[in-house]
């Protein structure tokens, strides 16, 4: 059973958990009195009148002062968006929206970045699966490569967040998730600490991948340069830090430890390419939400169930 801890025990969650890099359930973190539809509302138009704010794959990368009058940031959180501990992002926030039965197939997050996902409205279900029990993923990428792994031998934890409760997500942790709620609001305050991650095959896996990727740099394609350029939203100073103990021998050796999983992979392709129009198709409906201060439920717009980050 996963870990809760109140909100307000910040000395407790720091030396417990964040630097133990442990995942933990913080309840209590905010309370919100206006309903789903309303805050639907607020965001979008917060969002569509912000020039700084992005949309990435399936979230809304923005920054933190969009929020103000919407949502308190937690002061957990608060105290450690500190720019000498961490590598911060100027949008460090993304607003996530997913309807009942959307489901966020395996995978961990890149960029190192540990995350602190609020569940502003709605309810979620997660299954996590600790860095140092790996699941094995597509070549060079943070997605599993199969659609249904084998949970035999991982540690593992499954559980829902309810609205007003917080998950912290350390980096490198392995996650599914399924959205209960007719409508879901999660805010994710998201970074990547300046000390080396807790020892894990993950974390390892990691840091060859962008040694070897950094020095590859001339032949990349655009997509995996600008990866680089961005890493942890500070480049190649984050890259660097993540990379400083890794020796040649082991980032040439991760080339070889990557192919060996083009087989796996290989027969999991139907599912991928299946993911990757669902991607494609709540990207554009997400667009299409731009224009409007709506959630996907008040505009009729029915979105795919699986997508992918």
């Amino acid at each position: 059973m996963i870990s809760r801890l109140e909100a307000t025990q910040v000395d407790q969650f720091v030396s417990e958990f964040y630097h133990a890099e442990q995942p933990v359930v913080l309840t209590g973190a905010v309370q919100i009195p206006a309903t789903v539809d309303e805050v639907c509302d607020r965001l979008n138009a917060r969002i569509n009148e912000d020039a700084t704010a992005s949309q990435r794959l399936l979230w809304y990368d923005v920054r933190r002062e969009l929020l103000d009058q919407i949502c308190t940031t937690p002061a957990v959180v608060d105290e450690l968006m500190d720019p000498e501990a961490a590598f911060l992002r100027e949008n460090c926030v993304r607003i996530w929206f997913n309807p009942q039965g959307h489901i966020t197939p395996w995978h961990y997050d890149g960029h190192s970045l540990h995350v602190f996902n609020l569940q502003l409205k709605g309810k979620k279900r997660w299954t996590i699966v600790a860095p140092e029990t790996p699941f094995a993923c597509t070549p060079f990428s943070h997605t599993v490569a199969t659609k249904r792994p084998s949970l035999k031998g991982k540690r593992l934890f499954t559980f829902e967040v309810e609205e007003g409760e917080m998950l912290f997500l350390p980096r490198y942790w392995y996650h599914y998730v399924e959205s209960l709620g007719v409508m879901n609001i999660n805010v994710n305050w998201v970074l990547m600490p300046k000390v080396h991650a807790v020892p894990s095959a993950t974390a390892t896996r990691e840091a060859e991948m962008m040694w070897l990727k950094s020095r590859m740099d001339p032949w990349l394609p655009k997509g995996a340069k600008k990866t680089l350029q961005t890493y942890a939203g500070h480049g190649k100073p984050a890259v660097d830090k993540l990379t400083e103990n890794v020796t040649a021998g082991a980032g040439m050796m991760r080339v070889a430890k990557e192919f060996a999983h083009v087989p796996l992979w290989s027969i999991a392709l139907p599912a991928h390419i299946a993911k990757l129009r669902a991607l494609l198709r709540t990207k554009r409906l997400l667009r299409r939400l731009r224009g409007q201060a709506s959630s996907p439920v008040q505009a009729g717009i029915e979105m795919p169930r699986v997508a992918n980050y």
